[in-house]
């Protein structure tokens, strides 16, 4: 299957969606109505961002690679950040009281920060270029001589 991604606006939808959890939970709502949504949208994000950073690093010929895998480390950190700030909310819709919720941010978190790992990893690393890309001087004018 082969589709386009616009990577620039998923990550840049991802990391809206984190700033509107963590405006969410500073505010105090009824924790009866917006708990489980957090918690979904939680879940969502995370799945976004697993998915992202696997299309990208697929995505090797990608001319501004770098810079999206760069946008989407950020966007793991502040996912990282607001799942701990979560973690240690004490306002309405709070998770201390919840041992099973807590347990699985603890494990997101834990996900979240591999994956930011792996993301660094990937932004660091240098690809070889393929032989079989590769044109040689001689090989560039003996196919330019009819020119």
């Amino acid at each position: 299957m082969n589709k386009q991604v616009n990577f620039e606006d998923s990550i840049f939808i991802a990391l809206m969606r984190i700033k509107m959890l963590a405006d969410i939970i500073i505010l105090d709502g009824d924790p009866e109505i917006f708990l489980e949504k957090v918690l979904d949208d939680i879940s969502f994000t995370d799945q976004v961002l697993r998915l992202l950073l696997e299309q990208l690093s697929l995505s090797h010929r990608l001319i501004t690679r770098d810079e999206l895998l760069q946008n989407l480390s950020d966007a793991e950190g502040q996912f990282y950040r607001f799942l701990d700030d979560f973690s240690r909310h004490e306002g309405n819709i709070s998770i201390k009281t919840m041992p099973a919720v807590y347990e699985k941010l603890m494990i997101l978190q834990k996900t979240s920060k591999e994956r930011r790992e792996t993301i660094d990893n990937l932004c660091n690393k240098d690809l070889p270029v393929a032989e079989d890309d590769v044109v040689s001087q001689d090989e560039l004018k003996e196919l330019l001589k009819a020119f």
